[in-house]
């Protein structure tokens, strides 16, 4: 078992008509493509689903926003 760990990037926006929101976890997997080919979808969410989760993220350091991202996406 590899001890790896993908690439994860997140990006999200919390906007004046909260069902505007959004939130987007992906993985990179293809390193030598520039953005957004770069990126595999792995979570995303709107609205204030999203606004919920961005809540989260905006308490959270760079290391466990992160560890965040990675539970959203994987579990």
């Amino acid at each position: 078992m590899s001890d790896e760990r993908p690439d994860l990037h997140y990006d999200y926006s919390w906007e004046e008509n909260e069902e505007e929101s959004w939130l987007w976890i992906a993985e990179v997997t293809e390193p030598g493509l520039p953005e957004p080919h770069c990126y595999s979808l792995v979570f995303d969410a709107r609205g204030q689903e999203a606004i919920s989760l961005i809540q989260v993220f905006d308490s959270l350091s760079g290391v466990e926003a992160k560890e965040y991202a990675r539970k959203l996406a994987y579990g």
